[in-house]
């Protein structure tokens, strides 16, 4: 037992985590050129959380980003780090301070040093070899707004936020890159049918070619200054080279006809703020927390019932506003009834002019004694905003007529209640025999003596064995991660069954990829950052997994990237049957690859 202490009491040496940043390809760049922020975090792999680009200000604009990470070994000793690389564009000359930037990573914050950026004019004789370069857009001529229908609301009342494109370049495609956290908000995605809509518009004087690429329906659910955070995205446009050499088709013809490039420009629209007001004092009991309008209907399956048989309450709420804020209904029924918890269905329709839709509440009643009987009314107040005043929605009474005879009531009933406590407090005495065996024998015949004496031994060929496998875990790593990628492959699996039970899907798809690519990643001995599905593909058949695992394990992934970005709905049935699929991949997988 002693020395099975001393084995689990050691621990491994971790290397510790750190960040330090850098610029490439120096400290100073001339106006329109490209510069990268890179961030080196020593000590692992991946973030804690996703980072955000670092925001620079008016001077640079952010393009893109990516990441490595990378894997040695010398003298024994392995150490691990991530590359984040922020790319920017310099917009204007002068010296700018780029202010630290914090990661969380290994359980901790940890931030890099601050840096200085001297940037020059721009430079009319670089470049005089003949070499090319891109003409990226200016922030005047590419950039994302965030559009509300209404600045000032009141609590509960649903505001539609559209992000719109603004462009006067050629935008090939575009990928949304970052979502923003909608705290304190009920959020509503607006369905887009046929995608972003192209139309031409008029701001500040100059005419744009606009398109709306994601509308929301949101609704604040206290008052005050409430933000609503940018959108990122990341586009990919064609722009026009710069020529440098004394080309004569560029001077006949002004450039080139073919004299064009493809880049990627990171965009982030503007923050909106919300003046959120509270609702007047006064509203009715009890309050839906409705801004809107509202009806609500109530029924009963049948008019007549026998007494301890079941009658359906149906209570319907619909109208426009939030109606999945809408509580339960107050029931004021009489004593003998008795009310089962509801099944509760809601329908909610988001569209440019809110929110609406309807709220059912079924209850299942018995009611326990016959006579003449009635469900009173069921009340529901609401804001009208635009009469500015509270109003009441309510059902008529609803008679019900139970027959047959009372359950609570008869010959019988109270001499049944008095045994039933009587035979509570009785407890009867133990009248068999007992039974008894000679104490014979000595210790040695005892089984817990031998456990005991064998026990010291089964601990030391215990240790032996922890300590090769700790010997081999440390001396080969890809043996190593291959033994645990199942074992982290199931944990991240649970963890996408938990998000698939909430009300972000785009999480729980990350979550999936998340675990399939570290699978891959750990039983080939691969780094998983930066790993592309060329790279992924390549390496499943060189280990001889079959075509048809090898293009499912792909398809996988790459529905896993359309949904995290595809403005849907939760649909848990198809989430769960996606979690099913992806845990088949990752079984069929282990089997190939061992």
């Amino acid at each position: 037992m002693a020395v099975l202490t001393l084995l689990l009491s050691s621990a491994a040496v971790a290397q510790d985590v750190s960040a330090r940043a850098s610029l490439v390809p120096g400290s100073s760049v001339s106006v329109g050129s490209t510069f990268v922020l890179q961030v080196e975090v020593t000590g692992v792999q991946r973030l804690d959380q996703n980072p955000t680009s670092p925001q620079l200000g008016g001077f640079a604009r952010y393009i893109g980003s990516g990441s490595t990470s990378t894997l040695r070994t010398v003298n024994g000793q392995t150490s691990v780090s991530l590359i984040l690389q922020f790319r920017y564009q310099a917009l204007e000359q002068g010296t700018f301070d780029i202010p630290p930037v914090t990661l969380q990573a290994g359980g901790g914050s940890h931030a890099t040093e601050p840096l200085t950026l001297t940037v020059t004019a721009q430079d009319q004789e670089a470049g005089v070899s003949g070499g090319t370069d891109s003409d990226l857009p200016g922030p005047d001529d590419l950039f994302l707004t965030t559009e509300v229908s209404s600045r000032t609301v009141q609590v509960g009342e649903p505001v539609v936020v559209s992000y719109r494109l603004w462009t006067h370049v050629d935008v090939v495609s575009y990928a949304l890159t970052q979502l923003p956290e909608l705290e304190g908000f009920w959020v509503e995605e607006l369905p887009m049918p046929g995608g972003a809509q192209v139309e031409t518009r008029t701001r500040n004087g100059e005419e744009y070619t606009t398109a709306v690429l994601r509308r929301i329906v949101v609704v604040p659910a206290g008052p005050g200054e409430r933000t609503l955070d940018p959108l990122s995205i990341e586009a990919r446009v064609r722009v026009q080279q710069r020529r440098s050499g004394q080309d004569p088709f560029d001077r006949l013809f002004g450039g080139g006809l073919f004299n064009t490039t493809v880049e990627s420009v990171g965009l982030r629209s503007d923050a909106a703020t919300l003046t959120v007001e509270s609702l007047p004092p006064g509203a009715p009991e009890p309050f839906s927390g409705v801004v809107g309008s509202l009806e609500v209907t109530a029924s009963l399956d049948r008019a007549s019932v026998d007494a301890d048989e079941a009658v359906t309450l149906t209570v319907r709420v619909e109208g426009a506003g939030n109606v999945r804020a809408v509580p339960e209904p107050t029931l004021d029924l009489p004593d003998d009834f008795e009310v089962f918890p509801p099944e509760v269905s809601e329908s909610v329709e988001p569209s440019l002019a809110g929110l609406s839709g309807s709220k059912t509440f079924e209850y299942v009643l018995i009611p326990r004694a016959p006579g003449d009987r009635a469900i009173p009314p069921i009340r529901y107040g609401y804001f009208d905003a635009a009469a500015g005043e509270f109003r009441t929605a309510e059902t008529p009474e609803l008679p019900l007529t139970v027959t047959g005879t009372s359950s609570l009531s008869g010959p019988g009933v109270g001499a049944r209640r008095g045994v039933a406590e009587l035979r509570q407090d009785i407890r009867f005495i133990q009248l068999g025999p007992t039974a008894l065996r000679p104490a014979a024998g000595g210790l040695a015949a005892h089984w817990a003596f031998w456990t005991l004496l064998l026990l010291p031994m089964a601990g030391v060929a215990g240790a032996a064995a922890v300590a090769r496998h700790r010997e081999r875990l440390e001396g080969d790593v890809a043996w190593a991660r291959g033994r645990r990628a199942g074992r982290v492959a199931r944990k991240r699996f649970a963890e996408a069954g938990r998000l698939a039970e909430g009300d972000d899907p785009r999480a729980f798809y990350a979550e999936v990829a998340r675990a399939l690519e570290g699978f891959v990643a750990d039983s080939l001995n691969r780094s998983a950052a930066g790993m592309q599905r060329s790279d992924l593909r390549a390496a499943l058949e060189a280990r001889g997994v079959e075509g048809s695992l090898v293009d499912r394990t792909v398809g996988c992934l790459d529905h896993c990237d359309r949904q995290r970005f595809a403005p849907r709905g939760v649909d848990r049935e198809e989430m769960s049957r996606f979690l099913d699929e992806a845990s088949a991949i990752v079984s069929d997988l282990d089997r190939a690859v061992r």
